[in-house]
This record gives structure tokens, C-alpha cells and sequence, in this order.
């Protein structure tokens, strides 16, 4: 029966990554000579919570929004009036955050590089919360359960696994605000539970 639930959860993993895949964002430079500094970002099917961040390389926030319920977003940035820089471009949803590197120069605008990074999926049953995560680089996973007054209740490291799943029981837990933190790499994520 365990392995039946194992399976299923690993399922339910690979298709919300295939289905976040689907809707990979399509960023377009523009070749014609007198409009070379602009960039052309669009997204089919992107989900109430997609939010987009154009940030320059001091972390100061140029353009943001979030896209809704549409059925597809298209956005024109024209990058005439930026100094020649990097800047970046984040596309962020339930299911992961892909950042692209823009170069901008005189004469023209590059996509220098695409980071994509897939987040844990957090899923609320009662007072118990199940965690599952694809780590792809297979790197360590950290993760850490904190009550309200910042002490560590629960903490373990997981090991190169591909596919992390954790299940926390809260049902014997104090009335309290308790948070999760899932440390993957360079990557820190939080999820609140409340337990009353």
C-alpha cells in the first residue's frame, strides 16, 4: 500500500512539472535595426498567481505584474532609455521561477542566460502538511520546522534525492503559527501553518 501511495505521489509530481512546463514563457528580441533594444516577452495560459519582476542589477524593481486569469500575456518592453547593464527578467508561479539575464547595449539587447528552478509543492490536509519536491541537481535538502517564537521543533537534511517527499503531522502540535523552511541549494522557501 505504501508503494501504491509512493507512485502516485511521484506521478502527481512528474505531471504538475510536465504542466508547468507547458506553459513555458517565450521571451523574443526584436532584429529590426531602428527598435534593436526591445524585448518581446509573452506566455500562453499563464495562472492567476504568475507574477513578472524586469529588475536591474542593484535589485531595484523597473516593472512588475501579475498576470491574472488570462488566457495568454503578452507584454513589449522597449529598453531604449535603460544604461547599457544586466538586468533580469523573473517569471514566478506555484510550481517554479525562471529567471532570464538581459544584456543591454548600445547598439543591442541579449538573453545572456535562462535559470529555471522548480519549488516544492506544499499540500494541506487537516493539520498535517505534505511536502514534495523534484530536485533535479539531486542537491541536499534541508528542512526545518520553527514555531512562532523562531525555536527549530524539527529538523533534517535529505541527501541527493531525486524526488523529496515529506509528510509533517501537526495534529498533536500546540496551538501555534508554525513555519516550514526547505533550504535547496542557494534556494530558501517558506510555508506558514496554523495550527488552532
Amino acid at each position: 500500500m505504501k508503494s501504491i501511495i509512493k507512485v502516485s505521489t511521484v506521478i502527481a509530481i512528474l505531471f504538475s512539472t510536465a504542466v508547468g512546463l507547458a506553459k513555458e514563457p517565450m521571451l523574443l528580441l526584436t532584429t529590426n535595426k531602428e527598435d534593436a533594444r526591445t524585448l518581446i516577452f509573452r506566455l500562453d495560459t499563464p495562472t492567476k498567481e504568475t507574477a513578472i519582476r524586469f529588475i536591474d542589477n542593484l535589485g531595484n524593481t523597473i516593472y512588475s505584474e501579475k498576470t491574472g486569469s488570462l488566457e495568454a500575456y503578452g507584454k513589449r518592453f522597449d529598453l531604449n532609455k535603460l544604461s547599457n547593464g544586466y538586468y533580469f527578467l523573473e517569471v514566478e508561479d506555484t510550481f517554479k521561477e525562471i529567471v532570464y539575464t538581459i544584456e543591454v547595449s548600445e547598439k543591442d539587447v541579449k538573453i545572456k542566460e535562462k535559470d529555471e528552478k522548480l519549488k516544492p509543492i506544499f499540500r494541506k490536509k487537516g493539520n498535517k502538511l505534505f511536502l514534495n519536491l523534484l530536485n533535479t541537481k539531486e542537491s541536499d535538502v534541508h528542512i526545518k520546522v520553527m514555531d512562532s517564537s523562531n525555536r527549530i521543533l524539527f529538523s533534517e537534511t535529505i541527501e541527493g534525492k531525486l524526488i523529496v517527499e515529506k509528510a509533517i503531522n501537526f495534529e498533536n502540535a500546540v496551538e501555534d503559527n508554525y513555519t516550514v523552511v526547505v533550504k535547496n541549494g542557494k534556494d530558501t522557501y517558506y510555508e506558514n501553518i496554523l495550527i488552532d
